[in-house]
């Protein structure tokens, strides 16, 4: 008698794809609906679920409501034991955390997004509302791409843009602060989203994303002439907006820079850069000035620059900025010394230090003692201090 066959061996169990069918069926199904007890109104909606997920305002909207009013959730937030938890990088039942969650979240309401907007292989374009608020910046986008970007970069409503835009985007989505980014990200050219990698993270306001968008692709070829392709990358990942400032300095000028401050800033480097009217004052400035203020650099205005140099010595130099900005606060030094700062101030705080007498057997150690005083008069009455008194 014949041997029988052995049976087909199972189909190795992908632990991955059941948890994302078991996150997404709890939140289509009992999170779904602890929403609608929360928010009546999402029931006028013939579909809730997909309604929420394409629209960047409403997901956004609902991550919020999880966030902060945890409470409401917390039949959903527990371990594989069945034990609150309150963290929310903690894995859940489910084996992921929240925030991986959100991740997930953020990820698939962007291609919702993406496939309402343009469509994609399987399903038609629809029109995208869009709110008041942001139709006027999302136009400039569209002016800005178009003017500055090739039409091989700028969007085309086909069947597959949307699908190119998710692909080019997915891996950099993470967070829930993204969502309402969804719709100015879209506007860009597909091919400078795969260009910026991580960098499209560092994009963390609209007029950010038009700011990019408003640097165009003349600037970034630029850059990429000037500086080495690992600074690129790096210039890219960390602030893609600095592509700007190293078109306007120049091949010797942006080595001149790199070289004086790079090592003492770090990253940081390309904050500097950003703001060309910062660029600008310090073209005619001697590398030991910038080097004293390059923990600074990426913080002050081109004026704060221009008054520093003139009034105070060499040395003074990081004594003055740090102590302004201990004594300041991070949000008041930003209000006076950053871009585009308080001119008079600037001026009036330089001209005090280099009017101030100082012990000639230890200036710098004078100097530290008696500008915290300055800094105090100032806070205790600006408006005085301003008129000089």
């Amino acid at each position: 008698m014949a041997d029988k066959g052995k049976p087909a061996a199972s189909k190795p169990v992908d632990k991955d794809a059941e948890q994302r069918k078991d996150i997404i069926r709890t939140i289509k199904g009992p999170v779904m609906a602890r929403l609608l007890e929360m928010v009546p109104a999402f029931a006028a909606y013939d579909d809730p679920y997909g309604t929420i997920m394409s629209t960047p305002d409403l997901l956004s909207a609902c991550l919020q409501l999880v966030r902060t009013r945890r409470e409401k959730f917390q039949e959903f937030l527990v371990d594989i034991a069945g034990n609150p938890v309150s963290t929310d990088d903690v894995p859940l039942r489910c084996g992921r955390s929240l925030d991986q969650i959100v991740g997930m979240v953020v990820r698939s309401g962007t291609k919702a997004y993406s496939d309402k907007r343009w469509g994609s292989n399987t399903s038609a374009v629809h029109k995208v509302p869009v709110n008041p608020v942001q139709k006027g910046l999302l136009d400039k986008l569209k002016e800005l791409v178009g003017g500055k970007w090739s039409d091989s970069e700028v969007p085309k409503p086909s069947p597959t843009q949307g699908d190119r835009f998710y692909v080019a985007i997915k891996d950099h989505l993470d967070f829930d602060w993204q969502v309402p980014l969804i719709p100015y990200f879209a506007e860009l050219p597909v091919k400078l989203i795969n260009e910026l990698g991580r960098g499209v993270t560092s994009l963390r306001t609209p007029d950010g994303i038009a700011a990019l968008a408003d640097i165009g692709r003349h600037s970034m070829d630029q850059a990429r002439k000037i500086m080495s392709d690992s600074m690129m990358r790096e210039m890219l990942d960390t602030q893609p907006l600095a592509a700007k400032g190293v078109a306007f300095l120049g091949k010797d000028r942006y080595e001149f820079l790199h070289g004086a401050v790079y090592e003492k800033m770090g990253e940081n480097f390309w904050e500097m850069c950003v703001d060309c009217d910062r660029l600008e004052a310090m073209e005619i400035q001697n590398a030991k000035d910038l080097e004293q203020m390059a923990e600074w650099l990426h913080l002050i205005s081109g004026d704060t620059i221009t008054q520093i140099v003139t009034y105070l010595q060499f040395h003074q130099i990081p004594i003055f900025l740090g102590v302004a900005q201990e004594r300041l606060g991070e949000q008041i030094f930003s209000e006076i010394f950053g871009p585009p700062g308080n001119k008079k101030l600037i001026k009036m705080f330089c001209e005090k230090v280099a009017r101030t007498p100082l012990d000639l057997a230890d200036p710098l150690e004078d100097l530290k003692r008696r500008l915290p005083d300055v800094f105090n008069a100032y806070l205790r009455s600006p408006v005085d201090f301003e008129k000089g008194l």
